[in-house]
Order: C-alpha cells, then sequence, then structure tokens
C-alpha cells in the first residue's frame, strides 16, 4: 500500500471510529430520551424514529448516488458538517416534530459518510486489501460503540443533552483529519475505463434488487436491535431504568466480539466461501434471537445472547459488502452502495413494527417474527447468487 493511500486509509478509519463514538453516546438512549424529555409512549416513539430514519435513508440514497459525480473527499466533509448540526441542534429544540427532523438529518449525514466511505475503499484499494480494510473499519465502528454507550449512560446521569454535545465535539476532529491527511479521490486505471455514469444501471440489475431486499431485512434483524430491544424491555420490566440497564450490558457485548473476531471472520470471507458462511450467520442469528426470548430480567442471559448473535452479524457484515463490490461495474461503486444502503429501510422500520407488535401481540412474538425475516433474508441472498451465475462466475475466474 502506498504511503498516501495509507495515510489516508487510517485517517478515514480513525474518523469512522469517532463519529461512531458519537452515534454511540446518542442513538442507543434516544428512546429514553423521547420518553424522559417529552412523556412519549413506546408506540409513539417508534412512529417518530422510523419517520426519522425512513427520511434519512431515503434521502442518502440519492446524495449517495451523487458522489460518483464528485470529489469524495468533500463529499464526506459536507456529510460530517450536518452530522454536527444535527446534534448541536437536536438538545436545544423542545419540538418533537424538530427533533425528528434533525435526527432524519444525522441519519441521512451518517448514512452518506458510510457509503462513500466504502465506495473510496472500494475505489482506491486492491482485492484483499479491500477485506482486510472494511473488516477492520467494522472493527473500528464497534470499538466505538463499545466506549460510546458507557459514556452516554455516565453522562446521562448528569444531564440528557451531555451526549449530544459529546457526539458534536466527537465528530469535530474528522473535518480536521479527513481534510488535511486524505488524499483527493484517486482515479484507478479500471474506473478510466469504466461506461459512463448511468444510475437507471441500478434500476435493472437483478441481483442488485434481490441482494438489496436481503440487507433490507437483515437490517431490520440487527441494524436496530438495540432500540428494540430497550422498547422490548420497556415492555416487559415497565421500567426504564432496566432498559437502560440492558442496553448497557447488549452493546459492549456485542462492541466487543466484534473487536475480538471482527477482523479474523471478516478477512477470511471470499466469494468462494461466501454461500456456506451466510447459512452459519443466519443460524446464529436465530440462536441469539432465542436467547433474547427467554432472558428476560436475567443480564446473564442478555450478554449470553448477545455474544451469540453478534457472530451471525460479523458474518452477514462483510459478506454484504463483498456481495456488492462484487457485482458493482467500476465508476459506479458509490451508487451501488447507495442502493444497497436502501436496505437500512429496514433498520428504519424496526421501531415502528416493534412498537406495533408489542402493543398487539405477546411481547415473546417480536423475536420470533424476527427468526422467521432472517431466514428469509438468506433465501434472498441464495436468490440473488442464482442470478448472477455465482459458482459459474467463480470458476470461469
Amino acid at each position: 500500500m502506498k504511503p498516501s493511500i495509507r495515510r489516508s486509509t487510517s485517517a478515514l478509519l480513525a474518523s469512522s471510529l469517532l463519529l461512531t463514538i458519537g452515534r454511540g453516546a446518542t442513538l442507543p438512549f434516544m428512546t429514553i430520551y423521547l420518553t424522559r424529555k417529552f412523556a412519549m409512549s413506546v408506540e409513539a416513539i417508534g412512529y417518530a424514529l422510523t419517520i426519522a430514519l425512513t427520511v434519512g435513508v431515503i434521502f442518502s440514497l440519492g446524495f449517495g448516488i451523487l458522489a460518483d459525480k464528485f470529489d469524495k473527499k468533500r463529499y464526506m466533509l459536507l456529510a460530517i458538517i450536518v452530522f454536527i448540526a444535527g446534534f448541536i441542534v437536536i438538545p436545544l429544540a423542545n419540538s418533537i416534530p424538530l427533533v425528528v427532523v434533525f435526527f432524519a438529518l444525522i441519519n441521512c449525514s451518517y448514512s452518506v459518510f458510510a457509503t462513500v466511505l466504502k465506495a473510496w475503499f472500494s475505489d482506491v484499494l486492491s482485492g484483499s486489501e479491500k477485506a482486510r480494510i472494511f473488516s477492520l473499519n467494522y472493527s473500528f465502528l464497534n470499538i466505538g460503540w463499545t466506549i460510546g454507550p458507557p459514556v452516554g449512560t455516565f453522562l446521562v446521569m448528569y444531564s440528557l443533552q451531555l451526549p449530544f454535545w459529546l457526539a458534536a465535539i466527537s465528530a469535530a476532529i474528522p473535518l480536521v483529519l479527513i481534510q488535511f491527511c486524505v488524499q483527493k479521490q484517486v482515479i484507478s486505471d479500471d474506473e478510466r475505463k469504466a461506461a459512463p455514469w448511468q444510475p437507471s444501471v441500478l434500476l435493472r440489475d437483478r441481483a442488485l434488487f434481490w441482494f438489496t431486499l436481503s440487507g433490507l431485512l437483515a437490517s431490520y434483524v440487527g441494524g436496530s436491535f438495540a432500540t428494540c430491544i430497550s422498547q422490548y424491555v420497556l415492555v416487559i420490566a415497565h421500567d426504564s431504568d432496566f432498559a437502560q440497564k440492558v442496553v448497557s450490558v447488549v452493546l459492549p457485548v456485542n462492541a466487543i466480539v466484534v473487536v475480538s473476531l471482527q477482523y479474523f471472520v471478516g478477512r477470511s470471507i471470499t466469494p468462494g466461501n461466501i454461500r456456506p458462511l451466510m447459512a452459519i450467520g443466519t443460524l446464529f442469528f436465530i440462536l441469539g434471537l432465542g436467547g433474547f426470548m427467554v432472558s428476560g430480567e436475567n443480564l446473564l442471559i442478555w450478554g449470553i445472547a448477545a455474544a451469540v448473535f453478534t457472530i451471525g452479524e460479523i458474518i452477514y457484515a462483510p459478506g454484504e459488502y463483498m456481495l456488492i463490490d462484487n457485482i458493482a461495474p467500476p465508476g459506479m461503486k458509490a451508487s451501488y452502495f447507495s442502493a444497497q444502503a436502501l436496505g437500512w429501510l429496514g433498520a428504519a422500520f424496526n421501531p415502528m413494527i416493534t412498537g406495533i407488535i408489542l402493543t398487539t401481540l405477546p411481547a415473546w412474538t417480536l423475536f420470533a417474527i424476527m427468526i422467521a425475516v432472517i431466514i428469509a433474508a438468506w433465501l434472498m441472498i441464495l436468490r440473488g447468487m442464482r442470478v448472477t451465475s455465482w459458482g459459474h462466475e467463480l470458476n470461469a475466474a
């Protein structure tokens, strides 16, 4: 790896970590924040968070697609500025609609940053480096989730607003890192030979459709599971303090397992072994969800179930990235990753669906439904592979 690329990659990984620390200190506690400040019900919170997450994902699609036409470095800087602005405004707002709007902006800007970051890595790094750096980035994200929630828990003890100020401050540092350490967009040989930029290609790619649909279902299960769990615990325990304890156990366990294993698991995933590994990941998701179903008020079982659940996550995260990277043509990487990011609508709808389930059905059915959904996500991956003649392409390669 060239020194300039190594320096740029290090700065981007550090930026990803710092942004996630801010997110980890705030996002898991949004349910608690809205409950305490606005006295909102679990169902109302579900609708509010779903609206904010959905708007953020939809707008990030358009901005992410446009990133293929502009310098990715500037795009990331702009996304971070919007991210900071959202965290500054929310603690000052006394209106629920205003909080929802700026929470949507936070999620949109973070999604754009994450999409453009992946596209930058995909454009600049070689095949072997991509798997290694992406897994390293995912590990850094979870280090952020390890640090953020405990810090957020500590700050909430003094003020509900403090986690938001921390998020704004921690996001300001990446502005400096990216501005001075990240080189401008590098045009690779593949990009010089690439076909003209045509977003309409996204609508015709059936493999992208199935992989994105799979991501939609998988993100419903894993993308907002901390918020989902806090809603679930609020219903079964009727205690926001216990919900806070569960979140403070589940998220660090999730992050520790990822930090310990993600790099080694992620770098070992190849187009040749991704099919059986995604099946194994699905199995661990199912076992973890079963554990959540029987955890009740036992924090130890919550922690064990979170660890098992996370094994599925550390397989799915790089696996989904590899599925898209292998079908995205040169010059269209950001567009394809933006389309894949539509899958995060699953995470966006999770709070609303969770609220509906918890108010209309027995609480345990929440995780039973998630088990059915992750099985469907796995079947969508198999369908997408059949569309691309995955095995034939590997043999031809």
